[in-house]
C-alpha cells in the first residue's frame, strides 16, 4: 500500500470537531471568528476522495446563533434578520481532494490497521460542543490549551502528514464554489485524531477533530 492510500486509510470516515482556532502567526494572537472556538460540526471522507463538511456556531453555548424556531419549508414571514444570523454563523462545503507529499511513521506501513481503531468517544456522554469533548471549559483554558492540541495529549502512536488540496465544487458560501483549499494535515492517537491547518498569509487556522464512532 502507497502512502498516499494510507493517509487515505485514515481519513475515510466522520469527523467530529474538537477545537478551532485562528491565530496570527506574527504575534501569537488568537483571532476571534464567527463560530467560537469549539464549534458544532461533522465532517465525512468517502474511499473516494471525497469530503464534505458543516460547521456551525457551538448548538449548545452560543444558542443566540442557532435559532430553533426556524424550520423547512421556510415560510414567509420568518425573520429574514434570523436567517441571516444562521447564514453568517455556519457553513457547508463539499468536493474531491488529492494528498500529496504523504510521510508515514517508521513502522506504520500496514495499512488501516494502523490506521485508526475504535473511537475514543465510543462509550463516553456528550461535552458541551454535543459530541463528546466538553466545549464548555472555553475561556477557561489556557492559550496553549487552546491552541495546541498536539499530540503529547494522545496516548497513541503518530501516523501519516501531509498535504491534502480541496477543490470545493459546492457551498453555502458562493465564494467558495470552485474555491481551492490546501490543508497541512497531521494523524494521532492511532489515527483516531487529526489535525488540519491552512494558512493565509500571517494567519494559520488550525483545526482539530476526533473519529465519531462507526453508526450501527
Amino acid at each position: 500500500m502507497v502512502v498516499a492510500d494510507q493517509a487515505l486509510s485514515c481519513f475515510v470516515g466522520a469527523w467530529g470537531f474538537i477545537n478551532a482556532t485562528l491565530t496570527n502567526t506574527i504575534s501569537g494572537a488568537l483571532i476571534p471568528e464567527w463560530h467560537s472556538m469549539y464549534p458544532s460540526g461533522i465532517s465525512v471522507y468517502s474511499e473516494t476522495r471525497y469530503n464534505s463538511f458543516i460547521i456551525t456556531a457551538n448548538d449548545t453555548t452560543q444558542p443566540e446563533y442557532r435559532p430553533k424556531n426556524l424550520t423547512l419549508p421556510a415560510k414567509p414571514t420568518d425573520p429574514v434578520a434570523e436567517w441571516a444570523i444562521v447564514a453568517q454563523h455556519s457553513l457547508a462545503a463539499g468536493g474531491p481532494f488529492v494528498l500529496t507529499n504523504v510521510t508515514v511513521p517508521e513502522g506504520k506501513g500496514k495499512g488501516r490497521a494502523s490506521c485508526g481503531g475504535a473511537s475514543k468517544r465510543q462509550g463516553q456522554g456528550q461535552g458541551q460542543d454535543g459530541l463528546g469533548y466538553d466545549g464548555g471549559k472555553g475561556g477557561d483554558h489556557d492559550k496553549k490549551e487552546q491552541e495546541h492540541h498536539d499530540h503529547r495529549r494522545y496516548s497513541g502512536a503518530v501516523g501519516p502528514s501531509g498535504v491534502m488540496h480541496t477543490h470545493f465544487t459546492t457551498a453555502t458560501l458562493p465564494s467558495w464554489v470552485d474555491f481551492d483549499l490546501s490543508n497541512d494535515f497531521e494523524f494521532f492517537d492511532d489515527c483516531n485524531v487529526h489535525v488540519l491547518r491552512a494558512y493565509f498569509g500571517d494567519v494559520v487556522q488550525t483545526v482539530f477533530f476526533d473519529r465519531l464512532p462507526a453508526h450501527s
